[in-house]
Parts: C-alpha cells; sequence; structure tokens
C-alpha cells in the first residue's frame, strides 16, 4: 500500500492477470492440457481456458469451484481475486474508486423530503434490483427530470 493514497501499489488489472497468472500455473503444475482441463471443468472447448489464462475474460462464478478442485486452489481464491479484478475494473472505468457511497445533496434532500424512512433506499434498491446507494441516485435522477 502506498502511505499517500492507502491503496495496494499494484497496477490496474492486477488482480485480473495474478487470476491469470495462477489458473496457468496451476494448470501446469498438475499436468493438463487446456482441453483435458475443459472437459474436467465442464466445458465443450478450450478456448474459454486460454481466454482466462490470458487474462482476456474471468472465468464466471458458476465455474470456481470446478475449476479450484481440478487445479488444486484453495476454496474462495478464484471468487476474491475475480472481487478485485472487477472492483479493478469498475475503477478504471469510473476513473475513481466505486466503494465510497457518493450521493448527491440533492438525492438526500429528495429522500429526506419525501417522507421516506431510513429502510426506503434499501426496500427501493431490493425492488430494483439494485445496491440502495443506486436506487437513492435513479430516485433522485428521476425527480430532477419529473421538475425540468
Amino acid at each position: 500500500m502506498t502511505a499517500a493514497s492507502g491503496k495496494p501499489d499494484r497496477p490496474p488489472g492486477a488482480a485480473a492477470g495474478e487470476l491469470a497468472r495462477l489458473l496457468r500455473r496451476k494448470r501446469i503444475e498438475t499436468g493438463q492440457s487446456m482441453r483435458v482441463l475443459a472437459r474436467r471443468v465442464g466445458l465443450s472447448a478450450h478456448s474459454p481456458i486460454s481466454d482466462y489464462e490470458q487474462g482476456r475474460r474471468l472465468p464466471p462464478p458458476d465455474l470456481d469451484t470446478a475449476l479450484e478442485a481440478a487445479l488444486d486452489i484453495p476454496g474462495g481464491t478464484l471468487a476474491r481475486l475475480r472481487r478485485q479484478a472487477l472492483a479493478e475494473r469498475a475503477t478504471a472505468l469510473l476513473g475513481r474508486d466505486p466503494d465510497p457511497p457518493h450521493t448527491p445533496r440533492e438525492a438526500v434532500a429528495v429522500t429526506s423530503g419525501a417522507g421516506l424512512g431510513d429502510g426506503a433506499a434499501a426496500v427501493l434498491g431490493f425492488v430494483l434490483g439494485v445496491p440502495a446507494t443506486l436506487a437513492v441516485v435513479i430516485l433522485w435522477a428521476a425527480v430532477r427530470r419529473g421538475t425540468r
């Protein structure tokens, strides 16, 4: 971690690269070809394995258990690396850290002024299938659009 920013000393996309290198290293260590590994984890072709090892794609969550078992990777490792890779990707796309909650002042006024209870954003988020913070921003945008 850097002292100034409090962020890891890894370049952007480091987790995706770490995941790709781990898959390739473990496949080679276990003596499996891409075709054999693909069959062992239930894939009909080996090209996804190549994509995962090259870092072009992240393996989907439903392959975690199969890949970890086939490659002797500790359970939960691939899910952790995927979460980190997706967070890095979001940071790169948004140009900032997506974790800190950011609620426009108008959204706070909308939710408190509309008589919504503390759990209203969570309920709205659940109904919309999005995080509560995003639900507040959606509500804020809808109200702003309606007032113009």
